[in-house]
This record gives C-alpha cells, sequence and structure tokens, in this order.
C-alpha cells in the first residue's frame, strides 16, 4: 500500500465508525442536561472542561477588552459540546469533525443551544486551519492520528501569541480496550510527541489520567482509557 494512502484510509474508517455511533442515540457523549454550562462546578469529574473553563474565565476578568473578536477552533468536534461552550462564552467557533453525522449533530445541537458555531466536515489530518486563533482544542481525536506532529505544529503555527492548546489523547500506558479495535489507534507515550511538543508552551495543566473508567458514553462493555491532558500557552513573541 503507498505510504501516503494509510492516513486516508483510516480517515474513512474513523468516519464510518463515528457516523455509526452519533447515529445509534440522540447524544453519544454528556447526557447530562446541563451538558453546555459554562461554569467550571458543573464538572466535578471532568478535568479537561472544568480547567478550561477556568482559565477562560479567568482571563475574560483580566485581559482588557480590546474590542476584538476572540476565535476558538475545536479540531476533532464531536458533537460539539466544547463548541457550544465557546460560543456561549462569547467565541467565534470553528468545528472540524470527520464525521458527516456528527457534523450534522453539531449544526442541531448548537442551533438548540443558540449558539453560532460554524461547522467542517474535513480529516484533521488534513485541515488547514486558516487565520489565528485565541483557543484550539483537540480533545479525544490524536489518538486516531498517526502523525501527531504535524497535526500539532498546525494547531501551534494557528495559534496566537498568549492563546491556548487544550489538547487529550490516549497515551499508551494501558492497551486499549478490544471494544474501540475495530478503526486503527496510535496511542502517545507519556513522554511522547504530544507532552514533547509543549515543552518550550507555559504549561497549566499536565495529566496523566491512567486506567480511568469510561463513563462518558453508553453501548459498550465497561472498560477503561489512559489519557495524556494538557493545557499550554503560546509563549508570547
Amino acid at each position: 500500500m503507498p505510504s501516503d494512502a494509510h492516513p486516508q484510509t483510516d480517515a474513512v474508517r474513523v468516519a464510518a465508525y463515528f457516523d455509526r455511533l452519533y447515529g445509534s442515540q440522540e447524544h453519544y457523549w454528556w447526557h447530562q442536561e446541563d451538558r453546555y454550562s459554562t461554569d467550571p462546578d458543573s464538572y466535578p469529574s471532568a478535568l479537561l472542561p472544568q480547567m478550561t473553563l477556568r482559565l477562560l474565565l479567568e482571563r475574560a476578568k483580566t485581559d482588557p477588552d480590546d474590542g476584538r473578536t476572540r476565535r476558538a477552533l475545536d479540531l476533532g468536534a464531536g458533537e460539539g459540546a466544547d463548541s457550544i461552550r465557546l460560543a456561549l462564552l462569547g467565541y467565534a467557533v470553528t468545528a472540524v469533525d470527520v464525521s458527516p453525522e456528527g457534523t450534522r449533530k453539531i449544526r442541531k445541537f448548537a442551533a438548540d443551544a443558540d449558539a453560532d458555531v460554524t461547522v467542517a466536515t474535513a480529516d484533521i489530518g488534513e485541515y488547514r486551519p486558516e487565520g489565528q486563533f485565541d483557543v484550539i482544542i483537540c480533545n479525544g481525536v490524536l489518538h486516531y492520528i498517526r502523525d501527531k506532529a504535524r497535526v500539532i505544529g498546525r494547531m501551534q503555527a494557528a495559534t496566537r501569541p498568549g492563546g491556548l492548546n487544550i489538547v487529550s489523547a490516549w497515551s499508551s500506558y494501558s492497551d486499549v480496550p478490544a471494544c474501540h479495535n475495530s478503526v486503527p489507534v496510535y496511542c502517545d507515550d507519556e513522554d511522547g510527541v504530544i507532552a514533547g511538543a509543549y515543552r518550550s508552551w507555559d504549561i497549566k495543566l499536565l495529566y496523566f489520567d491512567r486506567k480511568k473508567p469510561e463513563s462518558s458514553h453508553d453501548g459498550m462493555p465497561s472498560h477503561s482509557h489512559s489519557h495524556i491532558k494538557v493545557i499550554a500557552e503560546k509563549p508570547g513573541p
């Protein structure tokens, strides 16, 4: 198989996989009614959204209002929960996902929440962000990408000085559960590509969540994942 064909094949398989999952129930992720709350205390067991919201709310209090619209990019947006929260905080949000069913649901759920989100169906392995962003989220998708360095490099280049990258992906600390082995998975080492890419940034959070029981979706046997979670601020010029 030609080397340039493999990532495209992965993306097609991942899109089909999530089309099936997202089509199986109204909300595959975030079943609670306050799933789009912008209050950090609404997420006592979800570290990444809790910490992200605390940082963004603190910045809203302390950063001068220069009249510029803050921009956010959500790569691998799923059903759009992170995107919708950011839009409700006043960000101009672009949500990108490889699953057509996922992006259909983002448009629906954003409209239901009265949140303005621009949505694109694309493989983030090939997607090229346009312009500069204050926040870029890549939550739960890099473990489906073989060339993580290329995606992270594009994220970092598209981040304004002082902007945030928020990343979560499965680590190699524990094996991928059998119920998730229907598509290619490329876990990262805890001291691997993701952690290394942010060594020169101001780290707000670097957390290794090991063997955490999965509770955010239904329809699979009981299982756990190990994660790498990073929130990092891009250095100034």
